[in-house]
């Protein structure tokens, strides 16, 4: 194959990390399938307000970013931007599309029939409700209580999906017969969000009252940011570690 050859700013740690499959749990993936713009992007874009950009060395970009993002200057991160492929769990998407500010294109189960893949929760993992706050877990549970829970949900999840088949065998349309599916199943989307939007993402998806399975997720991301992106993500952390 052919090096491409491109005069767009590209980002080194980002090229290294395009197409390699992070696992989730069980059967969950999040990759980074495309990207827009480097850390001098940002930069650059900021300095249009003063016209000017030439002569401007890394140190000076990582300053500049840094200040951007602590003045809430955020517009410039909206110029980079990145895609994903992520495969998640249904009760996991539906907090994830609660972020707006992103293009998405899912899985069609009106188009093809779902696979057979369904989220069950590991054996250490199944938690109790909280006693102080309505929407969160408490500690995990014991062994015992944790092992009937993980059997009734697969056993929920082994039903359903057999009756899906069976509504298949007998002629029912696609988008019919998914009726039954539990969210548990797996969907899978591509999501493109712009980097101000994701760093507001990662703020909330990280936090330490996140659901822990959405945090998962986040925290893959968290690292391709990291990885890809470090002078954003330095000027992020930074802001964070001293909000």
């Amino acid at each position: 194959m052919n090096e491409c050859r491109t005069g767009r700013p590209v980002s080194d740690g980002a090229e290294q990390l395009l197409g390699v499959i992070h696992p989730v749990h069980e059967y969950g993936q999040v990759e980074l399938v495309d990207y827009l713009g480097a850390d001098r992007t940002v930069a650059r874009a900021a300095r249009t307000s003063y016209q000017g950009d030439e002569g401007k060395n890394e140190e000076a970009d990582r300053k500049l970013i840094r200040r951007l993002w602590v003045d809430k200057h955020t517009s410039p991160f909206e110029m980079v931007a990145l895609t994903f492929r992520i495969r998640m769990p249904i009760f996991v998407m539906r907090q994830h599309v609660r972020h707006r500010t992103a293009s998405l294109n899912e899985w069609s189960f009106r188009y093809s029939e779902c696979p057979d893949m369904f989220y069950v929760p590991a054996r250490d993992d199944v938690r109790s409700q909280s006693s102080t706050n309505k929407q969160m877990s408490g500690d995990p549970l014991t062994d015992d209580v944790s092992d009937k829970a993980r059997t009734l949900i697969d056993g929920l999840n082994h039903q359903a999906y057999a009756t899906y088949k069976k509504l298949i065998e007998l002629g029912v349309a696609r988008e019919q017969a998914r009726v039954v599916l539990p969210v548990s199943a797996y969907t899978q989307i591509v999501w493109s969000i712009d980097m101000r939007n994701l760093l507001h993402y990662l703020r909330l998806r990280l936090a330490p009252d996140a659901q822990k399975e959405i945090r998962a997720y986040a925290e893959v991301m968290a690292m391709i940011v990291r990885q890809g992106w470090p002078m954003i993500w330095d000027a992020y952390s930074a802001a964070e570690e001293n909000a």
